[in-house]
């Protein structure tokens, strides 16, 4: 499934900030963004690789391994073009060594997303409008992740961490509970009350 237009011009937005930010700024780490599509089905990436040849596409296992992912719509840019690279296998690139940003797509399913990566990354993941994480009841974010309200969404940002994982939910689950909530505590409220009401009549 393609990402609606608005997906792409965010995308468009975030991958000239972050090429800024790398090819101006010196950094520490590498830095991914994440941009979740509005339909939560899927999300755009740009990567920036720091004096590497190859890029494998993963992630997290049950056990928090490095799992092989597809990705589609791949492209390697250094600031000056597209780069030529090659795909030898289905969750591996390669290209020659240097500083690259990556661009690429992936599938999400059961509301949650999770990236993991051989060595230390900044990690930002975006969330449109629509979508949440603040309820424990219903939303996860891994450790060291910090939740941020933007313009159009949510922001959620690791700092140097090799594993991020967060599990989002839309405005209508958040509805189905607190209902569920509400029709629990009514019947608590009621038996409560019956309990009562039998002791007093006992007492009597």
């Amino acid at each position: 499934m393609q990402s609606p237009h608005r997906d792409r011009c965010n995308i468009a937005c975030l991958a000239l900030c972050l090429a800024a930010l790398i090819l101006i700024v010196p950094v520490s780490a590498q830095d991914a963004v994440f941009t979740v599509y509005e339909n939560g089905t899927g999300y755009s990436a740009v990567i920036g690789i720091v004096d590497a040849e190859e890029y494998r596409f993963t992630e997290p296992g049950l056990l928090g391994e490095a799992v092989p992912i597809q990705a589609r719509n791949i492209s390697l840019t250094d600031g000056s073009g597209d780069v030529v690279l090659s795909a030898d296998e289905e969750s591996r690139i390669t290209f020659p060594r240097g500083d690259y940003l990556l661009f690429y797509e992936g599938t999400l399913s059961g509301n949650s997303f999770a990236a993991v990566f051989s060595d230390r990354h900044n990690i930002t993941v975006f969330l449109p409008e629509g979508y949440d994480v603040r309820n424990p009841l219903l939303g996860y974010v891994s450790q060291g992740g910090k939740t941020t309200v933007v313009d159009g969404g949510l922001m959620i940002t690791w700092e140097k961490t090799r594993y991020a994982d967060i599990r989002y939910y839309d405005e209508t689950r958040e509805v189905i509970l607190y209902a569920f909530g509400t029709i629990w505590i009514m019947l608590m409220i009621i038996l409560l009350f019956g309990y009562y009401a039998m002791r007093v009549s006992t007492k009597e």
